[in-house]
């Protein structure tokens, strides 16, 4: 009897003991799993709190924070490239704007109006330089074979509408940032005029109301310049589009004296903002 008592009682403990193991193997998994969820919590709050800090942060700090990373992990650019979209028409003429008004705002107060001395120009210089590296940059992406002629000519339009707003300065020296660029302008109009005809050629089609609005926006700045600038390309145009408009006959296109676009009538150059990005979008 004592002997049954004794192996009952064994046995007995024996199974709270591993109820015991088990209710402590049960809590510890359950600690684990609380400080797991703890952690992740934890890293979710900061992960956060980063997004939440860049997401408040000026463009410019941004900007400078890229560029930053990537100049001590350039073996990152090409992938940082490919979340990075390409930019529009709207986005392009946003960023330039932006940077006329900075430019804009940084000459000097006058009370007989902006200046156009030596000094206004020192104090205008950086400003003026970045629209106008700025806008070239973007020139060369708008006059890529991959991007639509009609897109390409838009730009182009609202590129040399920026070129003619610059001042004109008393020292002739400080107009060759402008004068420059309305060459640039003239190489990055002949390069579209050129894809646009290849294009042409494998088979593409454009409407002749589209090769109009071409001919004739590159007509205006080239008056508007007084034919000083953009005169190779409105011959350009009319030896490889001309055609497609009654300038030329298909026959004549090789021929480089040919008509050139018609002149029209002085072209406006003081249209808002809003005006420059919603027209023609």
């Amino acid at each position: 009897m004592h002997s049954l008592n004794t192996s009952e009682y064994s046995r007995g403990r024996k199974r709270r003991n591993s109820e015991d193991e088990e209710m402590d193997d049960i809590s510890h998994r359950s600690l684990l799993a609380a400080r797991k969820e703890l952690k992740k919590h934890k890293s979710i709050q900061k992960r956060t709190a980063r997004i939440a800090i860049l997401e408040t942060m000026e463009k410019e700090a941004l900007i400078h924070i890229i560029q930053n990373f990537l100049h001590k992990q350039p073996e990152l650019i090409r992938d940082v490239m490919t979340y990075i979209p390409e930019p529009t028409i709207a986005s392009a003429m946003n960023v330039l704007l932006d940077m006329e008004k900075k430019f804009i705002n940084s000459f000097p107060f006058n009370k007989h109006g902006p200046g156009r001395d030596d000094y206004t120009f020192s104090r205008v210089r950086e400003p003026l330089a970045d629209l106008i590296d700025t806008l070239v940059r973007y020139a060369n992406h708008f006059t890529s074979p991959r991007v639509f002629p009609t897109t390409t000519f838009t730009f182009l339009d609202y590129a040399a509408h920026i070129a003619h707003r610059l001042p004109v300065w008393d020292n002739e020296n400080h107009n060759r940032l402008k004068q420059n660029l309305y060459q640039q302008l003239n190489e990055f109009w002949k390069t579209a005029i050129q894809s646009t005809a290849s294009k042409l050629r494998e088979g593409e089609i454009y409407s002749p109301e589209s090769v109009s609005e071409w001919a004739k926006s590159l007509a205006q700045h080239d008056s508007f310049t007084g034919g000083f600038y953009f005169t190779e390309s409105v011959h350009e145009f009319t030896r490889q589009l001309g055609f497609m408009i009654g300038l030329t006959t298909a026959n004549d296109l090789e021929d480089k004296a040919a008509t050139p676009v018609c002149h029209l009538a002085p072209l406006e150059t003081t249209f808002t903002s809003t005006s420059v990005v919603g027209d023609r979008r």
